[in-house]
Parts: C-alpha cells; structure tokens; sequence
C-alpha cells in the first residue's frame, strides 16, 4: 500500500448529527488512517482509529462501530482473518470497507465471500465519501436521529400498548424486543446486549416494573450499562423520586406521546454510548501505557513494574525468579538491506517466539530498539537457561526474507545477596548480554552468582550456552 493518497475536498459539508455514528478505522499506515479517518468524518461518522486487528476486534464488541474501513496494508494474511472475524462480530447490516490499490478483481474475490462490502481505490477518496454520505442518509431516517439499528428492551403487559411504542420506535430504525413480564425481561438481559430498556411500571406477573429495574440494578447493570426508562401513568414528586432513587434514568407518562418519547430514548441511547466509548477509551489508554505498539508485548514500564513485584516475592518466599533478555543481532544490516518495513517484520517475529515461548504466569516484553525481555516467575537458574537456548534456536531457524536471524541472550536468576531489587537484578543481566554480543553472538550467557559464605568469587563464574 502506497504512502501517497490523494486529499479530500476541504469544502464538502458533513451531515449534521453525525457524531453518533463511529465508524472503525484500521490500518497500520497513518496515511490510510488519516485518509479514511477524513472521509469517515466528511461523511458524518466519527471515526475510530486503530492499528491491530486485535484492537479492532476489541472496539467492535466495545463501542458498537456502525461500520469498518480497513486498509490491505494489514497484510493479506492476517486481512482474511479479520473480515471473517468483523462480519461475524458487526450487525448483520454494517458494511465492511476496503481501501486496497490492487489492480486485479480476483484479489479481492475471497475477501467479498467473506464479507467485505465494498472496494475503494486510494486515489479517490471522494468515492468513499460519497459511499457513506449515502449510507449515513439511508441510517439517520427522516429526522435525523442517530439510533439506528440501537436495540432496545420493551416491558409491557398489554398488548395494544406494546403495539404502538414498538411501531414508534421500530418506524425510526430502532430494534425491539418485546417481554410482557418482568421474569421474562430478567431472562433476555444476559442473552442479549440492549441499548435501552423501557418498562411500564405495572406489569402481569409477580414482579412489578420497579422490582424489575431494582433487581436489574442490582445485578449489576448500572445507568450505562443499561439505561432505563419507565413508563408511568402518575406524575408525582413522591414517585419521581423514587423511580430516580431505585434507578431509573429517566419516565414518560401515559399516554405516551411519539415526540417525548423518541426524545428521551434518543438521549438515553447515546448517552450511554458516549459513556461507553469514553470507559473504552480509558482502558485503551491504560493498555497503551504498558503496551508496545509495533510489537503487543509489554514496554519497560510494565517489565519494571511487574519486576519489582517479582524481586519482592522471591525475597519474601525464598522461591525463585528469572530474567532473559534478547538481543536481536544485526537487525540494521536488515534494516538497511531491505527496508525498516523488513526490521519491523523481523521483530514482530520475535515477538511471537517469545509469546509463543512464555508460560501464563510469565510477562514477555520489549524494552529497546532490538531488546526484548521474558521475566520468569517460580523459575530455577537451569530452567531458566534452557528457555533461553530454546528461544535461540528457534529465532536462528528462522528466515524472513531468506536471511538467518541470530539473537544474543542474557540469563540471570534473583539472588538475595546481589540483587538488592530488580534494577540490580537487570544490570546483571546486561553484562551478560554485552558478553554474548562480544564473544560472537548467537549465544546464551547466565550471570553469576554470589557464592557461598566464606568462598571465592570463580574467575570464570558465567555459564555459558553457545550456538553452534
């Protein structure tokens, strides 16, 4: 995929109200996010940009996107993937969007089989707009009102009352599901994500309209996980405040009229998503401080966090504790052979050695430009030397791009009388790592340990496992 696109028409005008509407964005180049993020935006949705498929994936359960723009610079392989994983993720109706520069149909065949709706060349991005212009103008409805396709559950015993809420609901694209009781309402709720509920507050059955919203809250679905509203046939300050006070976030009175009651399931609706969409934000921002970008390890922030937690239990317990750190050897000869594209390819796949490699209990990381760590909690010196050399030889056989690939490891197990915390702990464990670099590479050091009371230091004291 080209880093090249043309720019979109600064005059065009997004529809009003469009804001309610997002639309994920995913590529791993900034120029084809930034250029579907515009149009998304031009278009009246607000785009959502992420870099992973598993990032996507993740929003797409989160925030429920109205649409997907996906660039092919993802990569074919993980591409088919993802569209089979979106489409069976994202509302039947939602449309998947390509931004691919691939010349010939038959590349894209496999990929509208699995539900990918539409191809857009990157040179005209004004095709795209358009697309969602048209879309977003089919979804508003006739007034403009951003609930589209939102989900709600209606909880009311008579039927002819159901009848007319359900046609004024479902006449401005809302989807609905009606109960007539509240053990049947208690029964769909887990069954079935809701963007609103709307209960009568007299119902058949044992279980009133202000039991059911007061078991609901109590179940743990608070005002943004499911926002209420109620319908009452009285309007007294006594009652108001406590529906209020059991958890309801806004009534209607009886006769419900159209107008008020589209209003308030309108502003209950999208209030709870912009709720959603900022806790989603957060967790992401959370995840980003202690995440690597190129990568998805940890970053050092998290390895020294979690590593001083480590250092602190083995002191406490008397148990054990690991560190390996890896260098990836002659990654700048790649880099300038073939590209930094190539070296951020060659690190990726380390990266899933060391996952692929890692226990559940073990945290892998990468704190440097070509050094990686794998902290072992509960791990011997012996053990933790041989996942070393089981993560040499498997980063040395393999080739990316037909070049061997080598890496330099440092070993180095928690010790009481030299580690006086995990800072300590990682200085050993650099001199080991400089040793491997410096005797050839492609090798396994173990730093020293302190020796027993009253014995010398060995003039030799590191162990070390060469590749051959």
């Amino acid at each position: 995929m080209t880093e090249t696109h043309a720019t979109l028409d600064e005059g065009q005008d997004a529809p009003d109200g469009g804001a309610e509407l997002y639309a994920l964005v995913l590529s791993p180049a900034r120029a084809d996010r930034e250029l579907m993020g515009r149009a998304c935006q031009r278009a009246g949705f607000q785009p959502i940009e992420c870099v992973s498929a598993e990032d996507a994936l993740a929003l797409v359960d989160e925030l429920g996107v109205s649409l997907c723009c996906v660039s092919s610079a993802i990569g074919a392989s993980v591409l088919t993937a993802l569209v089979r994983d979106l489409r069976a993720a994202l509302p039947g109706d939602a449309p998947i969007l390509l931004l691919s520069d691939a010349a010939e149909v038959n590349e894209h065949e496999a990929l509208f089989g699995l539900g990918v709706t539409e191809v857009f060349h990157p040179s005209h991005p004004e095709r795209l707009v358009q697309y969602l212009k048209t879309r977003d103008a089919e979804r508003r409805g006739p007034r403009g009102q951003h609930v589209y396709g939102k989900r709600v559950l209606l909880v009311e015993d008579s039927r002819t009352v159901a009848h007319v809420v359900q046609r004024m609901l479902t006449a401005h694209g809302l989807q609905v599901d009606w109960v007539q009781s509240g053990e049947e309402a208690l029964e769909r709720i887990p069954m079935q994500r809701y963007d609103l509920m709307i209960t009568d507050l007299v119902l058949e059955g044992v279980m009133s309209g202000l039991a059911l919203v007061g078991h609901v809250r109590r179940e743990g679905y608070d005002d943004f996980t499911l926002p209420i509203l109620a319908m009452t046939g009285f309007d007294d300050p006594v009652r108001r405040r406590e529906l209020f006070r059991l958890g309801v976030n806004d009534y209607v009175i009886k006769p419900v009229m159209e107008e008020e009651l589209l209003v308030r399931a309108r502003n209950l609706i999208i209030a709870n998503r912009l709720a959603v969409r900022v806790e989603a934000q957060r967790a992401r921002i959370n995840l980003l401080e202690v995440t690597d970008p190129l990568t998805g390890l940890h970053n050092r922030r998290m390895l020294f966090s979690m590593g001083s937690k480590y250092v602190a239990m083995a002191r406490s317990t008397g148990g054990s504790f690991s560190l390996v750190l890896l260098d990836v050897d002659r990654l700048g000869e790649i880099n300038h052979d073939y590209g930094h594209a190539a070296g951020d390819e060659v690190l990726r796949l380390t990266a899933a050695v060391l996952s692929e490699g890692a226990r559940e209990s073990d945290l892998a990381a990468r704190i440097g430009d070509i050094r990686f760590a794998l902290a072992l909690p509960h791990c011997s010196p012996a053990d933790a030397l041989r996942v070393g050399e089981r993560l040499r030889q498997s980063i040395a056989g393999m080739l990316p791009f037909g070049v061997p690939l080598a890496a330099s490891l440092g070993v180095v197990s928690f010790d009481p009388a030299l580690d006086e915390d995990f800072d300590a702990m990682a200085s050993r464990t650099l001199q080991s790592i400089e040793r491997s670099r410096s005797e050839g590479r492609d090798r396994v050091i173990m730093a020293e340990h302190a020796p027993p009371t009253g014995q010398p230091v060995p003039s030799n004291p590191d162990q070390t496992l060469d590749g051959i």
